[in-house]
């Protein structure tokens, strides 16, 4: 059998290189907030991120979807999550409709796919408080002293300890650390 002549390569190699910008041209484009709050019930998550402290980062930008949302260190971890929240998302929204929806079975969903790596991006030094104003608790030093194994080893992640930071579902609310934060969603809730 004879070897395939250059031009096959090159053509090869050209669709190729057209498929790979294209995924990456889609990914880029889907990672977007717009993108994300296209679908009408996203919309409630939007709304409650702009009340959460997490709304702007340190240097006062919105934070968008992805930066919490898609894993960022490890690209096939990335397009698992997208490939896996796209099709649940696109279900919910074509098939459910997109209404009543169960968060209370969407949050262990959501915390695996909120990557550690994405919070140590803002949250580098664990031994102080998120404002970067003071120190933490004891109890919060004992708790990231085991996450970064000094003391033990840790079963869970960062939204293991720290939840509802952005989001705030009403079944949460009663929660004493939130508050603040259900305080401020109740005045834009119906």
């Amino acid at each position: 059998m004879p070897y395939p002549s250059k031009r096959v390569w090159i053509v090869g190699c050209i669709a190729l290189a057209a498929c790979v910008g294209l995924a990456a041209a889609g990914v880029s484009y889907s990672s977007r907030t717009e993108f994300c709050l296209s679908c009408h019930e996203m919309r409630v998550y939007q709304d409650e991120l702009m009340l959460s402290p997490h709304a702007k980062d340190a240097q006062g930008k919105a934070i968008g979807c992805s930066q919490c949302h898609i894993p960022s260190g490890n690209l096939a971890r990335m397009l698992g999550a997208k490939a896996w929240m796209g099709i649940k998302d696109l279900w919910v929204h074509n098939v459910e409709g997109g209404t009543d929806l169960d968060r209370a079975a969407m949050q262990p969903i959501a915390r695996r796919f909120t990557d550690d790596g994405n919070c140590r991006a803002c949250h580098q030094d664990l031994t102080r408080n998120a404002k970067a104003d003071g120190p933490i608790s004891a109890e919060g030093r004992l708790a990231h002293d085991n996450y970064e194994g000094k003391n033990g080893q840790a079963r869970s992640g960062c939204v293991g300890c720290h939840r509802n930071l952005a989001h705030l579902p009403v079944f949460d609310e009663r929660i004493p650390a939130n508050q603040k934060f259900a305080q401020k969603i109740k005045e834009i809730r119906p």
